[in-house]
């Protein structure tokens, strides 16, 4: 497939903003679990499970076993090399693409992304979470992702470079609201008719950065069912599944231009049954069976979508 731009740096792109979106989904996960430990009132059974379930390759006894404890939790989920989804490897792996990428990104951009690295590669950083410093580290590391995308979206040219990288970082987006929103209602049985509290669904909401917008949106009720429609449905939160995917529709159709090869009218129809599919669900009457096959359903076609999409522009994929 032609696109005015090499694969290299249009895969560079790609992976670039992907990684850091990933890295900031799990950098303000893991601020809201840590914060919401010290409250003792609440009856916290899960810990940092979502987030280890989701964001590691641990076995489930291992979850199991150091989902309560904060010191493992921090350690593993910021600096330890062994976890290839860790904040240090991460980061590394978006550096290594902006540089192969230099020429595409601007340099305000770079330089934060540098100064990113060094620091969390900082030798004392693991010996600094287990102190009374760690909350600080965290709300530095989650400021530096606010500066990093206002950073991007003030400076970069809209162009392909743009496209690629808007794919990418919402293709990662979508996939961590629906498996983090899987990670709250599969303890439930997925039950939209339960009365599961907001303490319940606070973490969720707050990890999404859907909390003031949910209490600004919804009365206070039932929530089980609300909490999907915000979550999942709801055309106006940056983090619902429909809003990105209609981005991620937006940015391909860039992508794809004025190409009328036979791949590119293929893979314009797959991700529109994809994103048609949830847009046409009526999550009024949906059941509990329904809503777990939805979320699998999108799940699994958007992340076959993200591997058709790699074959196609990136040759070495």
């Amino acid at each position: 497939m032609e696109v005015n731009m090499l694969s290299r740096v249009a895969d560079g792109m790609f992976w670039l903003n992907r990684y850091m979106e990933r890295t900031d989904g799990m950098l303000l996960t893991t601020n809201i679990l840590y914060i919401m430990s010290f409250d003792k009132e609440t009856n916290d059974y899960q810990g940092y499970k979502p987030l280890l379930k989701y964001y590691t390759d641990l076995y489930p006894e291992f979850i199991t076993q150091y989902q309560h404890d904060t010191n493992y939790v921090l350690k593993y989920i910021i600096c330890e090399s062994k976890n290839h989804n860790s904040v240090k490897n991460l980061i590394t792996k978006a550096r290594e693409n902006a540089r192969g990428s230099q020429d595409k990104i601007t340099k305000e951009l770079w330089e934060h992304i540098n100064s990113m690295y060094h620091y969390i590669n900082a030798p004392d950083l693991p010996q600094r979470l287990e102190t009374h410093e760690a909350i600080t580290i965290l709300a530095k590391l989650n400021k530096d992702f606010l500066l990093y995308n206002g950073i991007f979206h003030v400076t970069m040219p809209r162009g392909l470079g743009w496209s690629f990288s808007s794919v990418g970082k919402h293709i990662e987006r979508c996939l961590q609201t629906i498996s983090m929103t899987q990670s709250y209602y599969e303890p439930i049985g997925y039950n939209l008719d339960g009365k599961e509290d907001l303490l319940y669904w606070r973490k969720l909401l707050l990890s999404l950065s859907g909390y003031e917008l949910y209490l600004k949106s919804y009365s206070n009720n039932t929530h089980n069912r609300k909490v999907i429609q915000h979550v999942i449905f709801n055309p106006d939160f940056a983090h619902s599944v429909i809003f990105t995917l209609g981005l991620i529709e937006t940015y391909l159709d860039f992508i794809l231009k004025n190409n009328n090869f036979i791949e590119a009218r293929t893979m314009r129809n797959q991700f529109g049954r994809l994103k048609s599919s949830l847009e046409f669900t009526d999550y009024h009457h949906l059941t509990s069976q329904q809503l777990e096959q939805v979320l699998n359903n999108t799940k699994e076609e958007l992340v076959q979508f993200s591997i058709d999409f790699s074959k196609l522009f990136f040759s070495h994929s």
